[in-house]
């Protein structure tokens, strides 16, 4: 089977992790076989894929970006990313084990204690759109791009003390290592259903902080601008235009929001409830190992619904369906 994982013009940290974290747990088990399709983490569980292809999930989530898959035959459902991915597909509560990021440590470890940096994870889009390292330079907090090599990313958040981030991986991987997190609220709408998916799994309710946007790119990009058709035709035309406009107030803004943001109440998992969450994800990771092709009878097919999310607009997450 291959190890299939949203790409798009830029690398994504979430998405990306796939590529180091499943040959870990599964030493052997991919190849380049397409007639298999291995779903693990992202919001991937949709209709993106080919109806002849065999899909097995392994933690992957319904994000709204594309319509509902058809569980038929094709899908071998091993566990999905949380209850509302298990809600809006008709699929058992006891499948929302949690999101496969939180076994990082069980696959690379966890670094010492004592880490220095307060850390800031922006979205990938926001880190393209924004200014993001100049914002955090001037806040004395180091950037972490998403769009660097996964392994790299793990080693930057081990040596903080405190994340910040926009990137829903970003906060995940940082409670997997126990280091305190503080959410940052996506700024495209279309982005923030999934963060309460993985949450439920782990009994938290994130407290979200706001920041403006960075650059009039990035503030256009995540407007209300982006989802109307004739206005989403303006800024393509003027994104390079909106790209050479620079704007102290904007960069000073942000910079002033994120320090405050750095200053916030931190949040973290409990101990319990991480160990819960990994024990299970690691028995359900054994089961599959000994037997991939096997997973729990689904309903019937129901006819395929569109999601009440925007089905075009501000998210390069929006793809053809593949195959």
């Amino acid at each position: 089977m291959i190890l299939y994982r949203w790409q798009g013009t830029s690398s994504n940290f979430g998405d990306e992790l796939n590529t180091v974290l499943w040959p870990h747990l599964l030493p052997g088990f991919f190849d380049e076989d397409p007639a298999v399709r291995f779903l693990g983490i992202g919001s991937v569980l949709d209709q993106r894929h080919a109806s002849q292809a065999l899909k097995l999930v392994a933690g992957s989530g319904y994000g709204g970006y594309e319509a509902k898959p058809v569980l038929d035959g094709s899908w071998i459902i091993h566990w999905v990313r949380g209850r509302a991915t298990a809600v809006t597909l008709g699929l058992p509560a006891a499948l929302a084990l949690g999101d496969p990021a939180v076994l990082v440590p069980k696959a690379f470890g966890r670094a010492a204690a004592g880490g220095q940096d307060v850390g800031f994870m922006p979205h990938f889009e926001s880190a393209g759109w924004g200014a993001w390292r100049s914002v955090a330079e001037v806040t004395g907090i180091r950037l972490i791009d998403p769009r660097d090599p996964p392994l790299a990313i793990l080693q930057a958040i081990g040596r903080c003390k405190l994340l910040l981030s926009e990137a829903l991986h970003g906060v995940i991987v940082a409670d997997a290592l126990r280091v305190p997190w503080v959410a940052i609220r996506p700024r495209a709408r279309v982005h923030r259903a999934k963060w309460w998916d993985w949450a439920d799994t782990m009994e938290l309710r994130p407290r979200f902080h706001r920041l403006p946007a960075s650059t009039m790119l990035e503030w256009g990009e995540t407007s209300w601008l982006s989802c109307f058709h004739t206005t989403r035709g303006w800024l393509s035309r003027m994104q390079p235009r909106l790209t050479t406009i620079s704007s102290e107030r904007l960069r000073a803004q942000a910079s002033e929001a994120l320090r405050r943001a750095a200053e916030a109440t931190p949040q973290l998992s409990t101990d319990w409830t991480l160990d819960r969450c990994q024990s299970r994800m690691l028995e359900a990771v054994d089961a599959m190992r000994a037997h991939p092709l096997r997973g729990p009878s689904l309903a019937a097919a129901a006819p395929p619904l569109r999601s009440s999310l925007p089905a075009t607009g501000n998210s390069a997450y929006q793809l053809n369906p593949i195959g």
